[in-house]
């Protein structure tokens, strides 16, 4: 389904004035069914094992990095009277990645079903505070509804946006392909052209193969340009760039320029280091560039020139939807009269490995590039128009997706629209997969332990480790989709969602959520 524009989206120029649309007044009733796909039969693993096995798997994945949490977690604005997006620091990584299997891999279907989770949850939802949630419970193996109130209303979901951009890049690109960062010359005019391939984790220096944040770096790949050069007997060039592989605007007229400053976005090109974070990298806030694509392309030259190539001009680096040069065919390293030709490549990590640094660092900039890739691997231009329109259209043979409407791959736009009955049918039909998608909820934060979930059920020892989740929040946007394991050993996946939340109670509406969670993590309700 491809959305026209929302009848209920925010002004262009106020895109975070109001919520979207307002959250119901009542908290619905219960409701249970089955239906689906029946069980996948007996696991040697008991659930409880299964608890222990992600939270050791996770533990070990301290090394996804903790950078700046989701544009999601936001509190009131400052420097500004509009309510802003302010991102949360996160503990530094500390170790190297390792992966953690997809709850279905080891999931039994012997435990109970919780037949009577329901009633805990409309207590915990009748005593908020804050009401008008949307809710699903579902089993993960039989897809059978648990509970459900208000679950078919599609609300804005903020960074669980990020949940269905995952998801298309699982498929559409596959978990094992990697995005190439290459240096091409022309003989005709002496130039070297860096070539921007969608990679917008490189490194400036060497590059790091256990990293993902870093794995390709600008300093290996301009010896391995500088080493070629040599060979040729060329020791002087001229300096490109080009970042054709994404044409068009390269920031949605729905963001805010002023949360390039607070780290929140940046123009989306296929070349930068570092997701277009600049300035000192262990402080705790940090700003992006306002033209990651010119950085990149510095990081190279003084690279190039350290290795003993003499750059004699330098084209400018592209600004907004400006773009330079042609991409080289990369398999023609020949240099001849025909035009440019490859000289070095580096390759990024696996799109397996960018989707869960995304996802557990909730970093805007890789989602919108991981939307724009979605739309090249379907054959259309990698563009910020054409990346929402694109996840759709890679899940669409996978799930219903029902009245979900996506105008942004990060979840930053207001008008984006996603339902909590839809969100749960992708989070069980990763649970059920056999191909790239099983792996999507293992990829998100981790209940005390990971990401933007560091902070959130550490206190609670069945809730820690147990519940893998996304996190959404924006000024008046609190939602988490996710999955967890109850205390039976039964394997549940939910969605929370709420929109139009009184600023002064989006704590309270986020405590009920955690709550909610809680409870079925703590549940032995069969």
């Amino acid at each position: 389904m491809t959305p026209t524009t929302p009848q209920d989206s925010q002004p262009e120029e106020e895109p975070r004035a109001g919520s979207g649309s307002a959250g119901a007044d009542s908290a619905g009733t219960g409701s249970t069914g089955a239906s689906g796909s029946g069980p996948r039969g007996e696991r040697k693993r008991s659930g409880k094992r299964l608890a222990a096995g992600i939270t050791a798997g996770v533990l070990l994945a301290g090394a996804l990095g903790y950078g700046v949490a989701d544009a999601a977690d936001v509190v009131p604005g400052f420097l500004t009277t509009e309510p802003a997006i302010e991102v949360d620091p996160l503990p530094q990584p500390v170790a190297a990645g390792q992966d953690v299997p997809a709850p279905a891999s080891a999931l039994t279907d012997s435990a109970p079903i919780p037949q009577s989770a329901g009633s805990e949850l409309e207590r915990i939802l009748g005593d908020s505070q804050v009401k008008g949630f949307g809710v699903e419970v579902r089993d993960a193996l039989t897809d059978q509804v648990l509970f459900a109130t208000d679950e078919n209303r599609a609300r804005t979901p903020a960074s669980v946006t990020k949940v269905l951009t995952a998801s298309a890049a699982l498929l559409a690109i596959g978990g094992e392909q990697r995005l190439s960062t290459t240096a091409a010359f022309d003989p005709a005019t002496s130039t070297v052209t860096l070539v921007g391939g969608g990679d917008v984790l490189l490194g400036a220096g060497e590059s790091q193969p256990g990293a993902v944040n870093g794995h390709a770096g600008l300093k290996t790949l301009a010896e391995e340009t500088a080493a070629a050069l040599k060979e040729r007997q060329v020791t002087e060039v001229a300096l490109a760039v080009d970042t054709s592989r994404y044409p068009g605007n390269d920031f949605n007229p729905s963001w805010e320029r002023a949360d390039i400053a607070k780290g929140v976005i940046t123009p989306i090109q296929p070349l930068m280091v570092d997701s277009g974070y600049v300035g000192d990298p262990s402080a705790a806030w940090r700003g992006r560039s306002e033209n990651p694509s010119a950085d990149a392309l510095a990081a190279f030259r003084t690279a190039l020139e350290t290795a003993g190539i003499t750059v004699t001009d330098q084209q400018a680096a592209p600004g907004a939807a400006d773009t330079a040069g042609t991409t080289p065919d990369p398999t023609d390293t020949s240099a001849g009269s025909e035009g440019p030709a490859t000289l070095a490549t580096v390759e990024s990590a696996t799109i397996s490995e960018i989707v869960e640094y995304a996802l557990v660092h909730s970093d805007n900039v890789v989602a919108e590039v991981l939307g724009n890739e979605v739309a090249i691997a379907q054959g259309m231009p990698g563009s910020l128009e054409n990346g929402p329109k694109a996840v759709i259209a890679a899940l669409e043979d996978t799930v219903d997706l029902g009245q979900t409407q996506l105008y942004d791959t990060s979840g930053l736009d207001y008008g984006n629209r996603i339902s909590p009955h839809d969100l749960t049918t992708v989070l069980q039909a990763s649970v059920v997969a056999e191909d790239s998608l099983s792996s999507l909820i293992s990829y998100f934060p981790v209940g005390g332990l990971t990401g933007t979930l560091t902070d959130r059920f550490g206190d609670d020892p069945n809730a820690a480790g147990a519940v893998h989740a996304k996190t959404g929040t924006l000024s008046t946007v609190t939602s988490l989709a996710g999955g967890v394991l109850d205390a039976d050993g039964r394997y549940l996946v939910f969605s929370f969602q709420i929109d139009g939340v009184d600023r002064a109670k989006i704590l309270e509406a986020r405590k009920t959520v955690d709550d909610a969670v809680s409870a079925l993590a703590d549940c032995g309700c069969s």
